[in-house]
């Protein structure tokens, strides 16, 4: 599997996730065939959206990585 075809997979599971949805989240991540890419993907893809989010609200990365951690999830976005 190429790295674009883990990356796809990856969104899938985000999005599945996001809607709630396990047996497509599921699905997405038994195509991957590999925990320790999908693991790695994904935490690369919620890096990429913690630091453009930030950039996005005109705040330094290094300050929305610390409001996450002690403010939470629903900080975000």
């Amino acid at each position: 599997m190429t790295e674009d075809e883990f990356f796809r997979c990856v969104l899938d599971m985000a999005e599945a996730a996001r809607h709630e949805d396990s047996s497509a989240w599921m699905q997405a991540r038994c195509r991957t065939r590999s925990a320790d890419d999908s693991a790695y993907l994904s935490s690369m893809l919620l890096g990429l959206l913690v630091e453009n989010e930030a950039v996005r609200r005109g705040e330094h990365p290094a300050d929305a990585w610390h409001r996450l951690r002690t403010e939470g999830i629903d900080s975000f976005g």
